[in-house]
């Protein structure tokens, strides 16, 4: 499974140390208070980093778009 350049990008906001971590801490904001661009984008995170293993995760490369080598 892939992830977006800003699915990547949101990631490196928070702890990802672990999946089941990451996941917690992403689900911990108030979605409320994000625009539906955000939202959305949130939401679609978290249900893919909901359906691979804590293995596959650990084989990802998380780093901001502008930390990678074009």
């Amino acid at each position: 499974m892939f992830f977006t350049v800003e699915e990547t990008n949101l990631m490196c906001c928070f702890d990802t140390s672990s999946r089941k971590r990451l996941i917690a801490e992403m689900k911990g904001l108030p979605i409320g208070e994000l625009d539906d661009e955000m939202a959305e984008l949130l939401f679609n995170t978290v249900r893919k980093l909901e359906s691979i293993s804590d293995e596959a995760f650990a084989e990802l490369y998380i780093a901001p778009d502008s930390m990678t080598d074009d």
